[in-house]
Protein backbone atom coordinates (compact mmCIF):
# COMPACT_ATOMS: atom_id res chain seq x y z
CA UNK A 1 0.00 0.00 0.00
CA UNK A 2 1.58 3.28 -0.83
CA UNK A 3 1.52 6.12 1.06
CA UNK A 4 0.99 9.40 -0.53
CA UNK A 5 1.00 13.01 0.87
CA UNK A 6 -1.55 15.76 -0.38
CA UNK A 7 -0.41 19.29 0.32
CA UNK A 8 -3.49 20.79 1.69
CA UNK A 9 -4.51 24.20 0.92
CA UNK A 10 -7.62 23.75 3.12
CA UNK A 11 -6.13 23.26 6.40
CA UNK A 12 -6.18 26.46 8.36
CA UNK A 13 -7.76 28.58 5.19
CA UNK A 14 -10.05 31.73 5.34
CA UNK A 15 -11.58 30.66 2.04
CA UNK A 16 -14.07 28.22 1.56
CA UNK A 17 -13.28 28.19 -2.28
CA UNK A 18 -9.92 26.43 -1.16
CA UNK A 19 -12.40 23.44 0.24
CA UNK A 20 -13.91 23.31 -3.74
CA UNK A 21 -9.92 22.98 -4.56
CA UNK A 22 -8.87 20.47 -2.40
CA UNK A 23 -12.42 18.47 -3.05
CA UNK A 24 -11.42 18.13 -6.70
CA UNK A 25 -7.68 17.53 -5.88
CA UNK A 26 -8.55 14.86 -3.55
CA UNK A 27 -11.09 13.27 -6.30
CA UNK A 28 -8.15 13.50 -8.98
CA UNK A 29 -5.35 12.03 -6.69
CA UNK A 30 -8.00 8.90 -4.95
CA UNK A 31 -8.61 8.02 -8.45
CA UNK A 32 -4.72 7.48 -9.22
CA UNK A 33 -4.33 6.05 -5.76
CA UNK A 34 -7.04 4.34 -4.69
CA UNK A 35 -5.05 2.22 -2.34
CA UNK A 36 -2.84 4.83 -0.80
CA UNK A 37 -2.86 5.87 2.48
CA UNK A 38 -3.35 9.72 2.13
CA UNK A 39 -1.47 11.65 4.79
CA UNK A 40 -2.71 15.94 4.12
CA UNK A 41 -0.21 18.72 5.10
CA UNK A 42 -1.08 21.89 5.66
CA UNK A 43 0.25 24.60 2.88
CA UNK A 44 -0.52 27.80 5.08
CA UNK A 45 1.69 25.98 8.04
CA UNK A 46 4.97 25.35 8.47
CA UNK A 47 5.97 22.16 8.22
CA UNK A 48 6.93 20.12 11.62
CA UNK A 49 8.70 17.33 12.49
CA UNK A 50 5.69 14.96 12.41
CA UNK A 51 4.70 16.45 8.57
CA UNK A 52 8.31 15.95 7.91
CA UNK A 53 8.49 12.51 8.83
CA UNK A 54 5.39 11.57 6.44
CA UNK A 55 6.62 13.11 3.71
CA UNK A 56 10.11 10.88 4.18
CA UNK A 57 7.85 8.21 4.00
CA UNK A 58 5.76 9.10 0.82
CA UNK A 59 6.45 7.70 -2.81
CA UNK A 60 4.97 11.00 -4.27
CA UNK A 61 3.22 14.30 -2.97
CA UNK A 62 0.77 16.00 -4.72
CA UNK A 63 -0.18 20.08 -4.28
CA UNK A 64 -2.62 21.94 -5.66
CA UNK A 65 -4.25 25.66 -5.20
CA UNK A 66 -5.08 28.13 -7.39
CA UNK A 67 -2.79 31.24 -6.27
CA UNK A 68 -0.63 29.48 -4.47
CA UNK A 69 2.67 29.89 -6.11
CA UNK A 70 4.15 33.62 -6.81
CA UNK A 71 7.04 35.43 -8.01
CA UNK A 72 8.25 35.96 -4.27
CA UNK A 73 7.95 32.77 -2.44
CA UNK A 74 8.86 32.82 1.39
CA UNK A 75 8.39 30.77 4.49
CA UNK A 76 5.47 33.72 5.35
CA UNK A 77 3.47 33.06 2.22
CA UNK A 78 0.72 31.44 1.19
CA UNK A 79 2.79 28.38 0.85
CA UNK A 80 5.09 28.47 3.72
CA UNK A 81 8.19 26.61 2.34
CA UNK A 82 12.13 27.52 2.24
CA UNK A 83 15.15 26.19 0.55
CA UNK A 84 15.48 23.55 3.44
CA UNK A 85 11.69 22.18 3.14
CA UNK A 86 12.82 22.20 -0.49
CA UNK A 87 15.38 19.89 -0.23
CA UNK A 88 13.18 17.60 1.98
CA UNK A 89 10.53 17.86 -0.70
CA UNK A 90 13.10 16.75 -3.63
CA UNK A 91 13.32 13.40 -1.76
CA UNK A 92 9.30 12.93 -2.54
CA UNK A 93 8.23 13.79 -6.09
CA UNK A 94 6.42 16.52 -5.23
CA UNK A 95 4.10 16.94 -8.52
CA UNK A 96 1.55 20.12 -8.43
CA UNK A 97 -1.68 19.19 -9.49
CA UNK A 98 -3.49 22.64 -11.09
CA UNK A 99 -1.19 25.09 -9.14
CA UNK A 100 -1.92 29.22 -10.52
CA UNK A 101 0.60 31.98 -10.33
CA UNK A 102 -0.38 34.33 -7.41
CA UNK A 103 -1.50 37.71 -9.71
CA UNK A 104 0.44 39.41 -12.49
CA UNK A 105 3.54 41.22 -12.30
CA UNK A 106 7.67 39.94 -12.64
CA UNK A 107 8.68 36.79 -13.09
CA UNK A 108 10.18 34.81 -10.39
CA UNK A 109 12.77 36.10 -8.30
CA UNK A 110 16.10 34.11 -8.07
CA UNK A 111 15.22 32.82 -4.13
CA UNK A 112 11.64 31.22 -5.98
CA UNK A 113 13.53 29.75 -8.71
CA UNK A 114 15.87 27.82 -6.72
CA UNK A 115 12.69 26.56 -3.89
CA UNK A 116 10.96 25.60 -6.92
CA UNK A 117 13.52 24.01 -8.77
CA UNK A 118 14.58 22.22 -5.77
CA UNK A 119 11.68 20.92 -4.62
CA UNK A 120 9.33 20.05 -7.23
CA UNK A 121 10.03 16.56 -9.12
CA UNK A 122 11.96 16.56 -12.01
CA UNK A 123 10.24 13.12 -12.90
CA UNK A 124 6.85 13.96 -13.83
CA UNK A 125 5.25 16.78 -15.44
CA UNK A 126 3.44 19.60 -13.41
CA UNK A 127 -0.65 20.33 -13.67
CA UNK A 128 -0.90 24.27 -13.72
CA UNK A 129 -4.76 26.34 -14.24
CA UNK A 130 -3.56 28.42 -16.96
CA UNK A 131 -1.36 30.17 -19.69
CA UNK A 132 -0.04 32.46 -17.09
CA UNK A 133 1.55 29.86 -14.98
CA UNK A 134 2.91 27.95 -17.78
CA UNK A 135 4.62 30.82 -18.80
CA UNK A 136 6.40 31.36 -15.38
CA UNK A 137 6.70 27.81 -14.24
CA UNK A 138 8.45 26.94 -17.36
CA UNK A 139 10.75 29.51 -16.88
CA UNK A 140 11.89 27.60 -14.26
CA UNK A 141 10.65 23.55 -15.54
CA UNK A 142 10.81 22.06 -18.79
CA UNK A 143 8.50 19.25 -17.48
CA UNK A 144 4.86 21.63 -17.10
CA UNK A 145 1.95 21.33 -18.70
CA UNK A 146 -1.36 23.35 -18.55
CA UNK A 147 -4.04 21.24 -17.72
CA UNK A 148 -6.71 24.20 -16.11
CA UNK A 149 -7.87 23.68 -12.69
CA UNK A 150 -8.78 20.35 -11.66
CA UNK A 151 -12.43 22.01 -10.10
CA UNK A 152 -13.09 22.46 -14.12
CA UNK A 153 -12.39 18.90 -15.16
CA UNK A 154 -15.88 17.64 -14.99
CA UNK A 155 -16.93 20.23 -17.24
CA UNK A 156 -17.34 18.16 -20.14
CA UNK A 157 -19.30 18.93 -23.02
CA UNK A 158 -22.12 16.95 -22.04
CA UNK A 159 -21.83 17.83 -18.53
CA UNK A 160 -22.48 21.51 -19.71
CA UNK A 161 -25.10 20.51 -22.08
CA UNK A 162 -27.48 19.29 -18.93
CA UNK A 163 -26.90 22.85 -17.72
CA UNK A 164 -30.25 25.30 -17.15
CA UNK A 165 -29.82 28.54 -19.43
CA UNK A 166 -32.95 29.86 -18.60
CA UNK A 167 -32.64 32.90 -16.35
CA UNK A 168 -33.69 31.68 -12.49
CA UNK A 169 -35.90 33.65 -10.24
CA UNK A 170 -33.32 33.85 -7.75
CA UNK A 171 -29.51 34.89 -8.12
CA UNK A 172 -26.97 34.03 -5.70
CA UNK A 173 -24.21 36.39 -5.14
CA UNK A 174 -20.83 36.65 -4.20
CA UNK A 175 -18.55 39.78 -3.34
CA UNK A 176 -14.87 40.06 -2.85
CA UNK A 177 -13.83 42.00 0.54
CA UNK A 178 -10.34 41.09 0.25
CA UNK A 179 -10.21 43.13 -3.02
CA UNK A 180 -13.21 45.89 -2.63
CA UNK A 181 -14.49 48.23 -5.22
CA UNK A 182 -17.17 49.78 -3.24
CA UNK A 183 -18.28 51.79 -7.23
CA UNK A 184 -18.74 48.65 -9.20
CA UNK A 185 -19.83 46.08 -6.24
CA UNK A 186 -23.07 48.64 -5.44
CA UNK A 187 -23.75 48.63 -8.98
CA UNK A 188 -23.46 45.16 -9.28
CA UNK A 189 -25.95 44.52 -6.17
CA UNK A 190 -28.40 47.05 -7.38
CA UNK A 191 -28.72 45.68 -10.92
CA UNK A 192 -29.25 41.87 -9.55
CA UNK A 193 -32.28 43.45 -7.39
CA UNK A 194 -33.53 44.76 -10.69
CA UNK A 195 -33.15 41.27 -12.41
CA UNK A 196 -33.98 38.51 -10.09
CA UNK A 197 -36.91 38.23 -7.43
CA UNK A 198 -34.74 37.00 -5.12
CA UNK A 199 -31.04 37.56 -4.61
CA UNK A 200 -28.87 35.31 -1.97
CA UNK A 201 -25.71 36.08 -0.69
CA UNK A 202 -23.05 33.55 -0.13
CA UNK A 203 -20.15 35.09 2.14
CA UNK A 204 -16.90 33.08 0.99
CA UNK A 205 -14.37 34.91 3.25
CA UNK A 206 -15.41 35.43 6.74
CA UNK A 207 -14.85 39.53 5.70
CA UNK A 208 -17.48 39.44 2.52
CA UNK A 209 -20.75 39.51 4.80
CA UNK A 210 -19.42 42.36 6.78
CA UNK A 211 -18.74 44.31 3.03
CA UNK A 212 -21.81 43.69 1.77
CA UNK A 213 -23.83 44.45 4.42
CA UNK A 214 -22.08 48.37 4.00
CA UNK A 215 -24.13 49.03 0.96
CA UNK A 216 -27.45 49.10 3.17
CA UNK A 217 -29.45 46.45 1.60
CA UNK A 218 -31.34 44.68 3.77
CA UNK A 219 -33.62 42.30 1.63
CA UNK A 220 -31.25 39.90 0.73
CA UNK A 221 -31.35 36.67 1.90
CA UNK A 222 -27.56 35.25 3.70
CA UNK A 223 -26.66 31.41 2.73
CA UNK A 224 -24.77 30.12 6.17
CA UNK A 225 -20.98 30.27 5.37
CA UNK A 226 -19.50 27.19 5.15
CA UNK A 227 -19.92 24.46 1.64
CA UNK A 228 -22.09 22.00 2.93
CA UNK A 229 -24.96 25.07 3.07
CA UNK A 230 -23.81 26.05 -0.26
CA UNK A 231 -23.95 22.74 -1.76
CA UNK A 232 -27.64 22.21 -0.17
CA UNK A 233 -28.87 25.32 -2.12
CA UNK A 234 -27.29 24.52 -5.80
CA UNK A 235 -28.96 20.75 -5.02
CA UNK A 236 -32.07 22.09 -3.65
CA UNK A 237 -33.34 25.08 -5.78
CA UNK A 238 -33.23 26.78 -9.36
CA UNK A 239 -30.42 29.81 -8.81
CA UNK A 240 -28.06 32.00 -10.85
CA UNK A 241 -24.77 32.47 -9.42
CA UNK A 242 -22.92 35.82 -10.77
CA UNK A 243 -20.49 36.87 -8.24
CA UNK A 244 -16.29 37.58 -8.17
CA UNK A 245 -15.79 34.30 -6.18
CA UNK A 246 -14.12 32.16 -8.68
CA UNK A 247 -14.49 28.48 -7.28
CA UNK A 248 -18.15 29.40 -5.73
CA UNK A 249 -18.86 30.04 -9.72
CA UNK A 250 -17.43 26.83 -10.54
CA UNK A 251 -19.44 25.10 -7.96
CA UNK A 252 -22.18 26.15 -9.00
CA UNK A 253 -21.49 25.04 -13.15
CA UNK A 254 -20.66 21.44 -11.02
CA UNK A 255 -23.80 21.08 -9.66
CA UNK A 256 -25.71 22.24 -13.25
CA UNK A 257 -26.75 25.92 -12.18
CA UNK A 258 -26.10 28.87 -14.66
CA UNK A 259 -23.00 30.87 -13.62
CA UNK A 260 -21.59 34.04 -14.43
CA UNK A 261 -18.09 34.86 -12.66
CA UNK A 262 -17.07 38.07 -12.49
CA UNK A 263 -13.56 38.78 -13.11
CA UNK A 264 -11.23 40.72 -10.46
CA UNK A 265 -7.54 39.64 -10.51
CA UNK A 266 -5.64 36.88 -13.17
CA UNK A 267 -7.40 33.58 -11.68
CA UNK A 268 -11.04 34.09 -13.99
CA UNK A 269 -9.45 35.92 -16.44
CA UNK A 270 -6.57 33.31 -17.77
CA UNK A 271 -8.44 30.47 -17.18
CA UNK A 272 -11.68 31.72 -19.41
CA UNK A 273 -8.82 32.71 -22.02
CA UNK A 274 -7.96 29.41 -22.20
CA UNK A 275 -11.24 27.84 -21.87
CA UNK A 276 -14.27 29.57 -22.65
CA UNK A 277 -15.40 29.89 -18.65
CA UNK A 278 -18.30 32.08 -18.68
CA UNK A 279 -16.21 34.91 -17.25
CA UNK A 280 -16.82 39.09 -17.45
CA UNK A 281 -15.16 41.98 -15.91
CA UNK A 282 -16.42 43.27 -12.74
CA UNK A 283 -17.19 46.46 -13.96
CA UNK A 284 -18.80 45.76 -16.90
CA UNK A 285 -22.45 46.10 -15.54
CA UNK A 286 -23.99 46.41 -19.27
CA UNK A 287 -22.29 42.98 -19.64
CA UNK A 288 -23.50 41.69 -16.63
CA UNK A 289 -27.39 42.72 -17.44
CA UNK A 290 -26.91 41.06 -21.04
CA UNK A 291 -25.85 37.89 -19.30
CA UNK A 292 -28.91 37.70 -17.45
CA UNK A 293 -31.25 38.26 -19.77
CA UNK A 294 -30.16 36.58 -22.87
CA UNK A 295 -28.81 33.48 -21.10
CA UNK A 296 -26.03 32.35 -23.41
CA UNK A 297 -25.12 28.64 -23.09
CA UNK A 298 -21.76 27.74 -21.50
CA UNK A 299 -18.93 26.15 -24.16
CA UNK A 300 -16.03 25.42 -22.13
CA UNK A 301 -13.46 23.75 -24.19
CA UNK A 302 -11.01 21.53 -21.93
CA UNK A 303 -7.26 21.04 -22.45
CA UNK A 304 -8.40 17.28 -22.32
CA UNK A 305 -5.44 15.68 -24.09
CA UNK A 306 -3.20 17.32 -21.48
CA UNK A 307 -5.58 16.16 -18.36
CA UNK A 308 -5.40 12.59 -19.82
CA UNK A 309 -1.54 12.69 -20.60
CA UNK A 310 -1.12 13.74 -16.92
CA UNK A 311 -2.93 11.39 -15.36
CA UNK A 312 -1.37 8.45 -17.33
CA UNK A 313 2.50 9.63 -16.28
CA UNK A 314 1.49 7.89 -12.88
CA UNK A 315 1.03 4.12 -14.21
CA UNK A 316 2.07 0.89 -11.77
CA UNK A 317 5.12 0.29 -13.31
CA UNK A 318 7.00 3.52 -12.82
CA UNK A 319 5.19 4.10 -8.86
CA UNK A 320 6.94 0.76 -8.28
CA UNK A 321 10.05 2.04 -8.98
CA UNK A 322 9.18 4.89 -6.33
CA UNK A 323 10.10 4.49 -2.77
CA UNK A 324 11.74 6.04 0.28
CA UNK A 325 15.10 5.11 1.39
CA UNK A 326 14.46 2.33 3.71
CA UNK A 327 14.70 3.20 7.46
CA UNK A 328 15.19 7.23 6.64
CA UNK A 329 13.41 9.75 8.64
CA UNK A 330 13.67 13.40 8.35
CA UNK A 331 15.50 14.86 11.86
CA UNK A 332 14.36 16.78 13.72
CA UNK A 333 15.48 20.92 13.49
CA UNK A 334 15.15 22.60 9.87
CA UNK A 335 19.22 22.83 10.74
CA UNK A 336 20.05 19.90 10.09
CA UNK A 337 17.25 18.75 7.09
CA UNK A 338 19.64 19.65 4.09
CA UNK A 339 22.81 17.22 5.37
CA UNK A 340 19.77 13.99 5.88
CA UNK A 341 18.70 15.18 2.43
CA UNK A 342 22.22 14.71 0.98
CA UNK A 343 22.23 11.63 2.62
CA UNK A 344 18.54 10.07 1.57
CA UNK A 345 20.03 11.49 -2.15
CA UNK A 346 23.06 9.18 -1.76
CA UNK A 347 21.09 6.37 -0.70
CA UNK A 348 18.33 6.46 -3.51
CA UNK A 349 21.12 6.67 -6.34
Amino acid sequence: METICILDTSICTDNLGDIIIMDAVNNVVGSLFPNAYVHRIPTHEALSDRTRKWIGESKCCFIGGTNLISSRISRHGLWRIDLDDAELFSTSELVALGVGWNDYGPGPIEQTTRILKTALSSRFNHSVRDGHTLTHLSSILPNVVNTSCPTTWGLTPSHCASIRYSRAKAVVLTLSAWRADPESDRALLSAMRDLYSEVMFFPQMQDDLKYMRQFGFDDIRIIPPNLDAYNTLLESEEVDFVGTRLHGGVRALQRRQRALILAIDNRATEIARDTGLPVVPRTDIEAIRNWVVVAPTAEISLPQKSIDGWKSQFSEQVLSDLAAPPGWHPPRGAKKVRKMVREAKRILT
